[in-house]
């Protein structure tokens, strides 16, 4: 989320954008009454379009986060368990038989569960049945705390920090570390069962935020650590220039250097999702629920030994998983599982916001009428359509 953010301020920043504003805004840096465009429309138009943006708007973001936030972060944490089946064995007449029956015994067979998250309806079903129809946002509200926190803390250390090259990683760095019980108060909301605790009774106290510190501070800079490699590769094969030629003054060659490129940038960019951001979320989420306190029980199956490498507390331990094996026993099997629900919810909410598109496109249409041809041609006059 932090690279597309990034992303956005930038587009925003752009002094094509800019251009776009001052021309479609009355009373702004224009010569006259023709440098702007005029566009005129009902009360009742705009009331219905301004509508529909904010509903549409709130749908896709909840949509978005009943599947990325809440659906993923269980998937981090499930542990799949194995179901042990006694099969007795049928019993016959002969005696002889019956004798070799007392020797063998019944078989036992060991059966390997489905995990739960493995299904996205699944698992919502799963976490409605344990928690009630309102889990399917569980930790919204908190998420929606982080968010603003870290929104006002990033805004802090930027006045605080000198300006220098690769500023943001370090702002983004300390707002995670100073966050860091917060977020795990969102995970253990989303992960745990039900319970009577307050909110302020379940945050980590101040040792345990010592121990989240760092993977959060990693887990925040990762994304931005990730947009500077993007940047730089696209620098480094040229991207920055595609503004400056049009399609029609490329060749047949440049046109395949050009796609060549543009997909080498694309493919680091997801490596660098895959290798570097999931495996410093699933890092901290990991170590986050490791500090789940051993009186709540867990949503879905969770071991808190890790596969053997973290001792809890009644067993003289410190019930705490290391960084390092918070990834390590996160089995292949597991991270196949999480990318493929990050696909899933990938195309899942692209295509929700593709139909609300064409929804918005088509309620401009029966309001505007033959303003919105006008429009669009002003549009492509100034040069912000091609054709």
């Amino acid at each position: 989320m932090a690279m597309v953010s990034e992303l956005l301020r930038r587009a925003i920043a752009h002094p094509a954008t800019t251009a776009l504003v001052r021309r479609a805004v009355p009373g702004s840096d224009g010569d006259g009454e023709g440098d702007f465009i005029k566009i005129e429309m009902p009360t009742w138009g705009v009331v219905v379009i301004y509508l529909s943006v904010v509903l549409g708007g709130l749908g896709v973001f909840l949509f978005s986060y009943m599947l990325q936030e809440v659906v993923t972060t269980l998937c981090m944490v499930e542990s799949p368990v194995a179901a042990i089946t006694v099969s007795p064995t049928p019993e016959t007449g002969d005696k002889q038989e019956k004798e070799g029956l007392l020797e063998t015994g019944p078989t036992i067979t060991l059966v390997h569960q489905k995990p739960i998250t493995s299904s996205i309806r699944g698992t919502l079903r799963h976490i409605v049945a344990n928690a009630g129809r309102g889990a399917r946002f569980r930790g919204f509200y908190l998420y929606l705390a982080y968010s603003a926190g870290m929104s006002l803390v990033n805004v802090f250390f930027t006045g605080a920090v000198p300006s220098f090259p690769g500023k943001s990683i370090l702002v983004a760095a300390g707002s995670g570390a100073t966050l860091a019980s917060i977020h795990a108060l969102w995970t253990h909301k989303i992960v745990s069962m039900p319970t009577d605790k307050t909110v302020w009774k379940r945050i980590p106290g101040k040792s345990q935020w010592k121990t989240l510190a760092l993977p959060a501070a990693i887990q925040s800079a990762m994304p931005y650590v990730s947009f500077y490699l993007v940047v730089g590769l696209g620098s480094l094969l040229n991207l920055q220039e595609l503004g400056s030629e049009t399609a029609d003054d490329r060749t047949c060659k440049q046109w395949t250097s050009l796609i060549i490129r543009v997909g080498a940038t694309l493919l680091f960019a997801i490596n660098c999702s895959l290798f570097l951001c999931i495996p410093a979320n699933v890092t901290l989420v990991r170590i986050e629920a490791s500090l789940l306190p051993e009186d709540q029980d867990t949503i879905v199956p969770f071991d808190r030994t890790f596969g053997g490498k973290v001792v809890e507390k009644v067993m003289g331990g410190t019930g705490i998983v290391g960084f390092l094996d918070a990834w390590r026993s996160f089995n292949w099997e597991a991270r196949r599982r999480l990318i493929k629900l990050y696909m899933k919810t990938f195309v899942m909410v692209t295509g929700l916001v593709f139909l609300l598109m064409h929804v918005l496109a088509f309620e401009m249409l029966a309001v505007m009428g033959p303003t919105l041809g006008k429009f669009l041609a002003q549009l492509k006059h100034e040069g912000f359509m091609t054709k």
